[in-house]
């Protein structure tokens, strides 16, 4: 692949207006917190269910290991439910649940053990490379762990949280809780630092 047609994949990996995944119905998901707050068991498994593989992901990319990313959702989970009563529904619950998730890594990386380990990229980002072999896309695999992890937590969240979960401005703002001009800044220079990391790396 040439240099030009792997900018091009890259832009569309990272691009502003890439289209945002589609959520469960408001409704249905407002329902389904009503019984949580309530004390049913069934709602709080419905709401594991529907949004602990999106909030291991992104712990995964906050925190840059998998293994503990599953730990660290188990207890944003304990905590969301005994907070539950609290929620007020001004935000989606998946916003307030990443809020609690995002808070949780970066509580995690500030401990003094804390050792970054690169082992996560989603499959998602490498089918828009068009690679001809299994190789090639271990390869792209590889680089786009060793890049994100030149990114510091707050730009890679928000990437994340954008490219991936596809939430939008005020949700990004709610999770991290951060104004929307915040969020426009870090991806901004997500997007910027993430290009031009890539370009030079595909330079040498």
């Amino acid at each position: 692949m040439s240099v030009s047609e792997q900018e091009a994949d890259l832009t569309s990996i990272i691009d502003e207006d890439s289209p945002a995944i589609t959520g469960v119905d408001a409704d249905i998901e407002r329902a389904w917190v009503k019984r949580a707050q309530a004390g049913e068991m069934a709602a709080y498994e419905w709401l594991m269910n529907r949004y602990r593989d999106q909030a291991v992901r992104l712990a995964a990319h906050v925190l840059r290991r998998t293994a503990d990313a599953e730990d660290l959702v188990q207890e944003a989970f304990l905590r969301a439910f005994a907070q539950i009563g609290e929620f007020r529904g001004e935000a989606a619950f998946y916003t307030w649940l990443y809020r609690i998730v995002y808070r949780l890594c970066l509580n995690r990386i500030r401990t003094a053990d804390w050792k970054n380990e690169r082992d996560i990229v989603p499959d998602d980002w490498l089918e828009q490379y068009s690679t001809s072999s299994e190789s090639e896309q271990s390869e792209n695999r590889l680089l786009i762990e060793v890049l994100l992890d030149r990114l510091t937590p707050p730009l890679r969240a928000a990437l994340v949280l954008r490219e991936i979960e596809g939430l939008d401005y005020e949700e990004i703002a709610a999770a991290l809780n951060v104004p929307v001009g915040t969020v426009r800044s870090r991806l901004n220079a997500a997007r910027s630092q993430f290009r031009t990391l890539w370009l030079r790396a595909m330079e040498e």
